[in-house]
């Protein structure tokens, strides 16, 4: 009987010693949608959340593809721009939107703990999504964009302490990417008189893909019905493709053929197309037949990418810019 008490005394003492080593705890948010209101980046599971504030002045979301192993990196705390700021709350309930985004917060459920992260790292990583390839001209431009979120080195803190994550994984945050309507008329192709531009749009729309220094040749009446080809460069024959903010207000030859491009309307985004290889891609293919008594010039663009910074799209493997008819 003397052993067994000597025993639980011993025990009693053992668990009522406190080296000062924090309790360690965990949470994992990495499997869950993330969603947003206004500047605040959000996780909701059962009775937890953690959420993200990051100014918008720092542009931490934006759609552009970050070179693989260079995340865009922001600190934690305050910044020139403002208050860079990570938060985990455990609740007494089922936490809903309303508790991260509405001010003041409802009542119920009640935050029992919250974590503060006091400095670290946020790391975001983009990469582009893209569409279901046209079944028509085999095209794909990119649908949304995916931000991986990683925080390096953030210290939280507790009512406990501190708690330190060399690396936790917040997860993914999407954000859509600009539709691109590449609705054009093959017969609202163009060229103009004076400088060799080749252009289509359509009257009072928001687009418009011309082709700078044009090489006259491929518009040649001497072999009728030969493909004639050139390839797509930044000197010659260079491909662009605008999406304006608001529709064109003057005429298309207006806007094309003045030279220089007019400013407005703004543009909303403006992609060029990458240089082609020979027999590959970037190729710009006419075919000339009669009509009438002119000729009729059928422009395809063949396997032709766009790129916008670190952004791509695929036009698609033959893709119609035109039929322009010419005279005799």
């Amino acid at each position: 009987m003397k052993k067994f008490l000597g025993l639980l005394f011993l025990m009693l003492i053992l668990n009522g010693c406190d080296d000062g080593d924090m309790t360690i705890e965990t949470i994992n948010f990495t499997d869950v949608q993330a969603g947003s209101c206004g500047e605040t980046i959000y996780k909701l599971n059962g009775n937890e959340a953690i959420y993200i504030k990051i100014p918008g002045t720092l542009q931490p979301f934006t759609n552009e593809v970050t070179p693989v192993g260079s995340p865009k990196s922001i600190q934690i705390g305050s910044t020139a721009s403002g208050i860079v700021s990570v938060t985990y709350r455990a609740y007494d309930g089922a936490v809903t939107v309303n508790n991260i985004c509405t001010t003041p917060a409802p009542i119920s459920p009640i935050a029992t703990e919250e974590w503060i992260a006091t400095s670290g790292t946020i790391e975001i990583a983009t990469i582009a999504v893209y569409s279901t390839p046209d079944a028509t001209t085999g095209g794909y431009q990119i649908s949304k964009y995916l931000h991986n979120i990683v925080f390096k080195n953030v210290v939280f803190s507790k009512p406990s302490g501190t708690q330190v994550y060399e690396r936790f994984p917040f997860g993914e945050y999407s954000t859509n990417a600009t539709e691109l309507p590449l609705n054009f008329d093959p017969e609202d192709i163009s060229i103009c008189p004076s400088n060799q531009l080749l252009y289509n749009a359509r009257t009072n729309g928001i687009e418009g893909i011309y082709i700078q220094n044009f090489d006259p040749t491929l518009l040649d009446i001497t072999n009728l019905g030969v493909p004639k080809t050139a390839l797509i460069s930044s000197n010659s024959n260079r491909l662009v493709y605008r999406l304006f903010q608001t529709a064109l207000t003057a005429s298309n030859q207006d806007y094309f053929c003045s030279g220089t491009l007019p400013a407005t309307p703004a543009i909303n985004e403006e992609w060029i197309a990458k240089d082609g290889v020979d027999n590959v891609s970037g190729i710009i293919e006419v075919v000339t037949t009669t009509n009438g008594s002119g000729y009729l010039h059928t422009i395809t663009l063949k396997a032709a990418t766009f790129q916008k910074d670190n952004n791509t799209f695929y036009l698609g493997n033959t893709y119609v810019m035109g039929t322009l008819l010419t005279a005799n």
